[in-house]
């Protein structure tokens, strides 16, 4: 090999170098029992955080005080966590509402979190793996449905106060999917949106 040929070896294999550590290798998602739901392959955070409608879910005690116009807020914390805010109307006109934390069980992917709303000593107390699970998830970001590994709750989420008609099918058939039944489920009561029903 000539001289002229050898450099342009020793250049091109430096290159190579040095694309290789500038390019970090994307991480493989952390492994993180699910149970029977199929999470979404990724989560972009930044684009997920901010305000959702509550357009249908599973009724649970917590929401009991809840008459209409559920909403939950998230937004990107100091320490990688989520902040969580939900809120709602009760039958008398005040607000209701409660904070918590989420935090990711498989980054990047970002999928599958446990959400807390307990906190002691200044810290945030994770109990029992994931309960936020991403299935369904709009491409724009416009709609999103969570389930819990047990199916003891699941929620359809909206950056609007209803779902169109295509969106709603969408909704379902990842709740479907993923074994939910839909009759399980209740819309909620909106302002702009739908009232109170069956989902199914």
């Amino acid at each position: 090999m000539g001289v002229r040929r050898q450099v342009v070896a020793a250049v091109a294999v430096a290159t190579a170098a040095v694309l290789a550590t500038a390019v970090p290798a994307q991480a493989a998602p952390t492994a993180v029992d699910t149970g029977p739901l199929t999470p979404v392959a990724d989560v972009d955070v930044e684009r997920y955080v901010g305000d959702w409608y509550q357009v249908a879910a599973i009724p649970a005690i917590f929401e009991i005080q809840c008459y209409k116009n559920v909403t939950a807020r998230y937004d990107v914390q100091p320490d990688g966590t989520i902040g969580v805010r939900n809120s709602c109307r009760t039958i008398v006109g005040t607000t209701s509402a409660v904070t918590g934390r989420a935090r990711s069980e498989n980054p990047p992917a970002d999928s599958a979190l446990t959400a807390s709303f307990l906190k002691l000593g200044g810290k945030w107390i994770y109990l029992g793996g994931p309960n936020y699970v991403v299935i369904g998830l709009d491409p724009d970001y416009r709609w999103a449905v969570v389930g819990d590994p047990d199916r003891s709750s699941g929620f359809v989420l909206s950056r609007e106060p209803a779902l169109t008609g295509a969106q709603t099918a969408a909704a379902k058939a990842a709740l479907t999917a993923n074994g939910y039944d839909l009759c399980d489920f209740r819309t909620t009561r909106q302002d702009g949106g739908g009232g109170a029903g069956s989902f199914c």
